[in-house]
């Protein structure tokens, strides 16, 4: 082989192989379970639960203050629920603390938990104010519920009021 032909071909290997070496993005986890429950508020905060699971299926239950009240389902693409688990993953969610509340009373909270590749986590988050001063939660918890939510809203079953 000549030279400069050697030199092309280690010139490839060098740019093509740490692609190679990366491979597709993992698979979805077979034991996905995300559930996201929104908990009362003194006033008309909507109530109801959604649990994601790894074939994409979305399953609502719809309590109060809803459009829909009662048990719905809808069908998530795989990339759709591929994103679901890379915001768990940014939100590094099996490291959070688990509770994130703030001191004031009447106000809604979610509770999310996450069952993955073996391990499950619950995380509560009182207040729901993601972006005030007054909320503590970190921004990948907000994510992850703002993505969650927009399921059944995205669906018709709860509106912003």
């Amino acid at each position: 082989m000549n030279r400069r032909l050697r030199s092309s071909l280690t010139l490839a290997f060098l740019i093509l192989a740490p692609a190679a070496c990366q491979g597709p993005s993992p698979p979805i986890p077979t034991d996905l379970q995300i559930t996201l429950e929104r908990g009362p508020c003194f006033g008309t905060c909507p109530v109801y639960s959604l649990t994601v699971l790894a074939d994409g299926t979305a399953v609502y239950h719809g309590k109060h203050f809803v459009d829909v009240e009662g048990r719905q389902t809808a069908s998530l693409t795989a990339q759709q629920t591929k994103e679901l688990v890379d915001a768990v993953v940014a939100a590094n969610f099996f490291a959070l603390a688990d509770s994130y509340t703030v001191p004031v009373t009447d106000l809604p909270s979610i509770t999310t938990t996450v069952i993955m590749e073996g391990r499950t986590k619950s995380v509560y988050h009182y207040g729901t104010g993601c972006g005030t001063d007054l909320d503590e939660a970190p921004a990948g918890l907000c994510d992850l519920e703002a993505r969650l939510e927009d399921i059944p809203r995205s669906n018709g079953w709860v509106s912003d009021r």
